[in-house]
């Protein structure tokens, strides 16, 4: 699943982080749903957007993720 860039927002005196409807239809999910959060698992799916050097990083990350399976085969031949 690639990495998609969100920006959190205020809307009163809350903060939230949008999700997309396409997410929402492939999860069986639909606004006002009421969704279960493991705070745990979040603070390892989000990283802070950093100037655009490190952007370099977050393509790199995704590329090893994308292609684990495929350099893994390439480092046990």
């Amino acid at each position: 699943m690639p990495i998609k860039e969100r920006k959190f927002r205020e809307v009163g005196n809350s903060v939230v982080l949008t999700i997309s409807k396409d997410f929402l239809k492939e999860n069986g999910l639909k606004p006002g749903d009421t969704v279960f959060l493991d705070e745990e698992k979040l603070k390892a799916a989000i990283t802070k957007k950093q100037p655009i050097s490190d952007e370099i990083d977050v393509a790199i990350a995704q590329a090893l993720m994308d292609y684990d399976t495929t350099f893994k085969g390439l480092v046990d031949k």
